[in-house]
């Protein structure tokens, strides 16, 4: 049975992996219960997308600050005790938006505070997580461990806005933000049921200044040709899809004249879309991740936008916007997988926390582009200029497709 299932049935054939996914796909879903509720609340308090921009645009300066640092302490401390004491941070977050919610005290002030400490928790979180599978499942595993947590994780991106919207319009904002507080409990409860395997010890990086940390991860990126090479892909995809995610709230209500329901379902679309863009991974297991596969769902991710910034029906939208998490997914999971194949584990917390830092940035950028933009002119313009340009980026990049995927086959075969 686990061999039909391909790597599916290979990844939850891991104990650890089974008792992880339980908290994590849980967790998952009300954070994005969470994101969802939060960035409806930034939009109603502001009705401006500029300024949800600028609420993006704290997250990523809270980013761009931290995460270095995050990446730093993760290659020099437990991983795992990283995690949790993030998590412990963004339950309490959690609980205090809850509460202000409940007293109709939420003003745009303390969504900045929020958006900020939001980007300063996961500076820590992000860095610190990249290391959990390495530590619980066998690396022969970890590839399809990898892809089977992203499709549960993308089945969150669409299960969390359906309820987040069911929760929205019968519940209110405060119940929204109690259930983040409820899943974080429940993943909590589930770490402590892992079993670290014996003989298990994280390779640690050599104790130097934060400051040559944070340079040894930023060099490992440029000096590795694939990288390098795939970093403008990178960079530019998340431009488009920050902005794209981030201004949806915007969009439902500007562009299609719809409420939070109309948002919830574009949110949904895309989680769906994602969803199946995992399992269809997921199922291929290590084979899935290819730089060519990457760079195919870049070209998705331009004909999204292009396909949205012409909308003119909500049904149009949501086929967008199931194209976007489809190419969105197979873009981002595709790049974790072939950097968790490549990267020492030693240097995974700085290199990874290096990648993370260049997306926040780009995706930050992008946001208040677009979102500033899109005061004067409206959303559909800056969306047709983003895909636009998108797609050039992705065929000044085809050429050279053949000179990446050789250039992470031979890295991988020297870490090995």
């Amino acid at each position: 049975m686990s061999k039909r299932l391909g790597g599916i049935g290979e990844a939850f054939a891991d104990r650890n992996f089974r008792i992880y996914s339980i908290g994590s796909v849980t967790s998952w879903i009300t954070y994005f219960v969470q994101e969802i509720a939060f960035s409806w609340t930034a939009w109603e308090v502001t009705k401006s997308t500029a300024w949800l921009a600028v609420v993006a645009g704290l997250t990523t300066l809270a980013t761009i600050l931290f995460i270095p640092v995050g990446g730093v302490f993760a290659d020099r401390y437990d991983r795992f005790t990283m995690v949790r004491i993030a998590y412990g941070f963004d339950l309490v977050k959690a609980m205090i938006l809850a509460i202000l919610a409940a007293t109709n005290s939420i003003t745009l002030s303390i969504i900045c505070a929020a958006a900020f400490a939001h980007g300063l928790i996961h500076s820590f979180s992000i860095p610190a997580s990249y290391g959990m599978m390495p530590r619980f499942v066998a690396k022969d595993r970890l590839a399809s461990c990898i892809a089977v947590s992203a499709a549960y994780t993308q089945f969150a991106v669409f299960a969390g806005p359906a309820l987040a919207g069911w929760l929205l319009v019968h519940w209110g904002i405060a119940v929204a933000f109690l259930t983040n507080v409820l899943g974080y409990i429940l993943y909590f409860v589930t770490t402590l049921f892992l079993v670290t395997p014996d003989g298990y010890q994280q390779d640690r990086a050599p104790r130097q200044s934060i400051r040559q940390d944070i340079l040894v991860g930023i060099s490992y990126v440029a000096s590795h040709r694939g990288l390098s090479a795939l970093l403008l892909l990178i960079l530019a995809g998340d431009s488009v899809s920050s902005a794209l995610y981030r201004l949806m709230p915007a969009y439902s209500s500007t562009v299609l004249a719809g409420g939070a329901g109309t948002m919830s379902a574009l949110y949904g679309a895309a989680g769906l879309g994602a969803t199946l863009a995992a399992l269809w991974l997921a199922h291929g297991g290590a084979a899935g991740a290819t730089p060519g596969r990457v760079l195919w769902a870049l070209l998705g991710l331009a004909v999204s936008a292009l396909l949205l910034a012409g909308s003119i029906t909500l049904a149009m939208a949501l086929l967008a916007m199931l194209l976007f998490g489809f190419s969105q997914e197979t873009r981002r999971t595709g790049t974790v997988s072939i950097m968790q194949a490549s990267v020492q584990d030693s240097q995974r917390g700085r290199v990874l926390s290096s990648l993370f830092l260049f997306t926040q940035v780009a995706g930050g950028l992008g946001t208040i582009i677009v979102g500033t933009s899109a005061q004067a002119t409206g959303l559909r313009l800056p969306m047709l200029v983003s895909g636009l340009l998108v797609a050039v980026v992705w065929f000044i990049t085809f050429g050279r497709r053949e000179t990446i995927a050789a250039s992470f086959a031979r890295k991988s075969g020297r870490n090995q």
